[in-house]
């Protein structure tokens, strides 16, 4: 369940990065070329702190991508940012691109 969560968050960000990489096309030179530095940079980001391992550990910090209700820890402060600024949940339970 937590492969299938994490795949599920991944693509919602991965989305969001790609609208700002389509917006970027439509920016002034500058301001389209500095959009695209910075969602290189997320994925890169993102990429260093990917699942690995049967328990779904963050390659980068060791912690849970996604915790089970009850379990305790804490989800990878990486992915945990990503999720809050770049993607939401719409009121049926979807989830949605921040605007």
């Amino acid at each position: 369940m937590d492969e299938l969560l994490h795949r599920l968050l991944a693509e919602a960000v991965g989305r969001y990065l790609d609208a700002v990489d389509r917006l970027a096309a439509k920016q002034h030179a500058v301001v389209g070329g500095e959009l695209r530095r910075l969602t290189a940079a997320w994925r890169s980001v993102l990429g260093l702190h990917r699942p690995t391992g049967a328990r779904t550990r963050c390659a980068g910090c060791g912690r849970a991508h996604l915790p089970a209700p009850g379990r305790r820890g804490s989800m990878c402060a990486v992915w945990r940012v990503a999720s809050a600024y770049f993607v939401r949940a719409d009121p049926e339970g979807g989830v949605v691109l921040r605007r």
